[in-house]
């Protein structure tokens, strides 16, 4: 006994000190906020209507609660023309809770949603969003319909949603606290900005590549880069909010339409950046064909109606990019060297779209997120096409800029000729004399070019050379000329250097990579190096006759010496003899 009233004494102490439990006993359907979550995404069942008519008010729909049928919050419905959805959420507040609260569903393509709020008189407050109304018109701007919610503390309240949209529909719907949302507001926003951003620069690079380079694909490029820019800001509402602002029409059409031109401008890029025409010409054609037949489908949506050419535009979508795809496996099958950066610029954008699709045909469930994902893949194509684009006209470049410099640089080498590097000897020589510059010149040889040539032949004593130059660069700056003047001599002049050990320790960095083997060679071969040196501002050498004495130098050094680095000495000066006969005695 004396247990039991214990327990019956317990159990009238909850009931009394719990005002909810006692007086207003919470529903099973209520969201309760601020129970410590202050931001989430309704995942519990919703009550809803498919009213088959547009012109029912909320005082209608409020009054017939039997029309509403519970069911998953995710669930996809069959909107259109003259259907409208109704969405009826209770809403509770937790005890001690004072935050203030809002909604938002985040899909910018919803045509119209509109949320009402008792007002506490019998009356309703209504807001308003989507994209077919002017942002002006919106209780908040922004990049989809986000509403703040009037709930004050007490009995749960019951707030609906009205939504119309032109195709089949599967809408999330996200609570927040006020501070969290603008948190996440911030974020969205940065996100997207930092992606355009990046766009924007490429495109710009991509433009001033076709001012200089007069190269149609760096203006396909730019044209690309732009598209896609507008493409991902029109999808994820961010167009809406800052240009189609009074134009919500253009707003409503514009994020099935630039998705399609977006994506066959990718195919003529493709065809640009990877000539099928080579291996595969009937699908070089089939390619251009498809690629401008995709950005006429765009016609359908003034000549169709609205669903129909939504399906028309998501075929092309898909189909489109499957075409792309298949481009990226033929340049792998051709050996091209951009195949990796075509894949990647297309698989991305290939599997995003399949699931876009198949949420649109109802086959998986809906992920909000994955336009964030989505939209990140095709922006990636953009540099990934930019870099293989670069990859291409690189070579193609080269040897432009190389022809130009045929009269002033070795063919072979790319040094400067002898004459050209005469020249800078001249006037480094002018400089020392005009303002006393600290100028080094240097000549290097290299010892077994010739047994090279003699023991592996012609080609392989080129190799040598042109990995010799390679290794030069390694010591030079970009201030410093460097010249082949000899078969295999070169000359450089190092500015600024001031002491003999600082001539010395570049050029013994120089023979210490001469000795580490060549790649690729069988058996192992090494350069072997030597230098003459001359400081110019403490022996103003001629430049007339500098390499040749320091030719001479390299001519009296042992191919095995010890000391590979020798600096040319000043030509010593002797007393005038003393004309004793002009002495008075």
């Amino acid at each position: 006994m004396p247990y039991l009233l214990v327990r019956v004494l317990l159990a009238l102490l909850c009931l009394g000190s719990s005002p909810v439990w006692a007086w207003a006993p919470v529903p099973a359907d209520t969201i309760v906020l601020g129970d410590g979550n202050t931001s989430f995404e309704v995942t519990s069942d919703l009550a809803t209507w498919l009213d088959g008519g547009s012109n029912t008010s909320i005082a209608t729909a409020s009054s017939m609660p039997q029309k509403f049928e519970s069911g998953p919050a995710l669930k996809r419905h069959r909107l259109g023309n003259n259907v409208t959805l109704w969405v009826r959420l209770r809403l509770a507040r937790a005890s001690g809770d004072n935050a203030a609260w809002t909604l938002n569903i985040p899909q910018p393509f919803i045509d119209a949603v509109t949320l009402y709020q008792p007002d506490g008189k019998g009356g309703w407050t209504e807001q308003s969003a989507g994209d077919t109304l002017a942002q002006t018109a919106w209780n908040r701007r922004g990049l989809y319909p986000d509403f703040d919610l009037h709930l004050p503390a007490g009995p749960p309240q019951e707030v609906y949603l009205k939504v119309r949209n032109f195709k089949h529909l599967s809408m999330p719907i996200r609570l927040a606290t006020l501070a969290e949302r603008q948190t996440e507001r911030l974020t969205e926003w940065l996100a997207l900005g930092l992606m355009l951003g990046a766009l924007l620069t490429l495109s710009v690079l991509s433009l001033i590549r076709l001012i200089e380079h007069r190269n149609l694909s760096d203006g396909w490029a730019a044209l690309y880069g732009l598209l896609v820019m507008a493409t991902v800001a029109q999808v994820n509402g961010v167009l809406n909010a800052v240009v189609w602002v009074h134009l919500p029409e253009w707003a409503d059409y514009a994020n099935s339409v630039m998705p399609v031109v977006a994506v066959g401008c990718s195919l003529l890029l493709m065809r640009n950046l990877y000539t099928l025409s080579t291996h595969y010409h009937r699908y070089d054609r089939f390619l251009d064909s498809t690629a401008w037949a995709a950005i006429a489908s765009v016609l359908s949506y003034a000549v169709l109606d609205r669903v129909t050419a939504d399906w028309v535009g998501a075929i092309v979508l898909l189909f489109v990019t499957t075409v792309g795809l298949v481009v990226t496996l033929l340049s792998w099958r051709g050996g091209s060297s951009i195949w990796r950066w075509l894949m990647l610029a297309y698989l991305p954008q290939f599997l995003g779209l399949l699931r876009l699709v198949a949420e649109a045909a109802g086959l998986v469930p809906t992920l909000w997120e994955m336009r964030y994902l989505t939209s990140l893949g095709v922006a990636l194509s953009v540099p990934s096409m930019v870099y293989a684009l670069s990859l291409i006209t690189h070579d193609r470049k080269e040897l432009v800029v190389r022809a130009k410099h045929l009269p002033t640089q070795d063919a072979l080498t790319g040094l400067l000729t002898t004459e050209a590097f005469q020249k800078q000897l001249d006037d480094a020589y002018e400089r020392v004399l005009d303002s006393h510059e600290p100028v080094a010149l240097v000549r290097v040889h290299i010892v077994n070019h010739d047994h090279i040539r003699a023991t592996y032949g012609g080609t392989t004593a080129e190799h040598c050379l042109l990995r010799a130059v390679v290794k030069l660069q390694r010591i030079l700056r970009d201030v410093d000329p460097a010249g082949r003047v000899g078969a295999n001599s070169f000359a450089i002049l190092m500015e600024g250097v001031t002491t003999r050990e600082a001539v010395t320790e570049r050029i013994v960095k120089l023979i210490a990579s001469g000795l580490i083997p060549l790649p690729g060679l069988e058996p192992e071969v090494t350069l072997q190096f030597q230098a003459a040196c001359v400081l110019l501002q403490t022996n103003p050498v001629p430049p007339e006759s500098a390499l040749a004495e320091l030719e001479a130098v390299l001519l009296g050094m042992s191919p095995r010496t010890r000391r590979p680095i020798r600096f040319l000495e000043p030509v010593p000066t002797l007393a005038a003899a003393l004309d004793t006969a002009s002495v008075p005695a």
